[in-house]
């Protein structure tokens, strides 16, 4: 958590936080519990490389002695991990045009979208906001990206 690029090392922000999570993996003993956090795993790369890496060393710490905590809005991950780890999530309420977190834990994945609904709420351009959510609806309904579906 709390990794950054590090420019004097010339060290990207993926090779800092590749090198953490190596860290962690070699503190594991069977003999000796371990507690970690991991934040929203190896956001500093590509979706599909981020996504299949992540399943694995977040597999790699679900073990008896290790207590991770994984904090990711990947749901893949959620999906493929769900046998090795708990979901739990915290849940938002719109109000009018205003969006309140509660930081309540909720049990299971989460269920709601709010990003391109937050968009809105701050102003931007409502063409913006069209366009992403069927670009959004486009992607569930078959798996595929496209920027500007139907058009």
């Amino acid at each position: 958590m709390a990794l950054r690029d590090d420019l004097g090392s010339k060290e990207s922000y993926y090779i800092v936080e590749i090198k953490s999570l190596k860290r962690i993996l070699n503190q594991i003993d069977p003999k000796k519990p371990l507690l970690c956090f991991v934040d929203e795993v190896l956001r500093g790369t590509n979706t599909v490389e981020r996504i299949a890496a992540s399943a694995q060393v977040l597999e790699s710490l679900a073990r008896p002695e290790v207590l991770c905590f994984a904090a990711t809005h990947d749901i893949e991950l959620t999906r493929l991990l769900e046998q090795e780890y708990d979901n739990y999530h915290f849940q938002e309420e719109i109000v009018g045009e205003d969006i309140l977190f509660h930081y309540i834990l909720q049990e299971g994945r989460a269920t709601s979208r709010n990003a391109i609904r937050l968009l809105g709420m701050i102003g931007y351009d409502e063409a913006i906001i069209k366009d992403a959510q069927q670009t959004a609806e486009h992607f569930l309904l078959t798996g595929e990206w496209e920027l500007h579906p139907g058009k």
